[in-house]
Formats: C-alpha cells, structure tokens, sequence
C-alpha cells in the first residue's frame, strides 16, 4: 500500500514537472528585430519586439504580416496575406505563402524589394537560417510583381537597412 501510494505520488510529480516544462516553453518569448519599412518605402527599420518562442519562427513571420507598432514604420506583406508554412533545412529557411502576396501587394520594384528583404532579414537575422526561399501556394515563383528574382534563396541585404 505505502509503495503504491509512492508511486502515484512520483507519477503525479512528475507529470505536474512536465506540464510547468511544457507551460514555461510555450510562454517563454525572446526579443527579435523585425524589419518594417521606412515612412519613405526606401529603406528597413528594425522594431525589436518579443516574440513567442514556441513555433518561433512561424510567430515571427505572423508578427512581420500584422505590421509594425511603432510610429514612423510602414506595412511591408499585404495584410490579407497568410503564412501557409515554414521550415528550415540546411540554414535555409523555406517560407509558404498565401497568393494574397502578389495578388494584394501594391507592387513597383522598390516595393517588392521592402517586401522581400523585409521576410529575408527578418529571418536571417536569427542564428541557424542563412537564407531564405519564398514560396507562394507550394510554388516556387520567378518574382512576386515583376522585378526581383525569387527563384532561389536570398541572403541578409545589408544595403537596405537604415
């Protein structure tokens, strides 16, 4: 009786450690810098913000689609754009998303690039991704309005950062 009543007493220690593991990891957030537009669309402003770490990389680019919080900064991924998924294999970071993307993006060169490098140094800016391939719908793409090309992984652009 006094063994089984150890027992059930580790068993629910135990699991009640689990669970304060589990909880702790899925409100546990870490700070990151999100690169939004300048009020100007010429260049990228990092907002730091504390992000979610459980799906880390998934609540990132949601954060970078909701838009930036602070004053002076502009939207860079149409807003009715969803994030279909995202995974990373071999420091490259593979990001899936909805057609909204280029059907809803207001477009011109200058445009599209805050757009991109907005996902791209966001992401690389994280240890373990070096690059980044947008995907739209599954689907690799040539470009996403017309004037830069997607069709493999892109790297940091420093140039853009103001």
């Amino acid at each position: 009786m006094l063994k089984e009543k150890n027992l059930n007493l580790y068993i629910v220690v135990g699991l009640c450690i689990l669970v304060v593991f589990l909880l702790s990891n899925f409100f546990t957030t870490k700070e990151v810098k999100l690169y939004f537009s300048d009020e100007q669309a010429q260049y990228l402003t990092a907002e730091i913000r504390e992000v979610k770490t459980n799906d880390l990389y998934e609540n990132i680019v949601k954060e970078l689609i909701e838009g930036p919080k602070n004053e002076g900064l502009e939207v860079t991924i149409p807003a009715q754009t969803k994030l279909l998924g995202i995974e990373v294999k071999d420091r490259t970071a593979i990001v899936d998303f909805s057609k909204e993307i280029q059907t809803k993006h207001w477009g011109g060169s200058t445009g599209e690039t805050i757009t991109v490098y907005s996902i791209v140094n966001t992401l690389t800016a994280l240890d373990g991704i070096d690059r980044v391939q947008i995907l739209v719908e599954g689907t690799k793409v040539q470009t996403l309005v017309g004037h830069l090309e997607l069709e493999e992984p892109l790297t940091f652009n420093s140039n853009l950062i103001n």
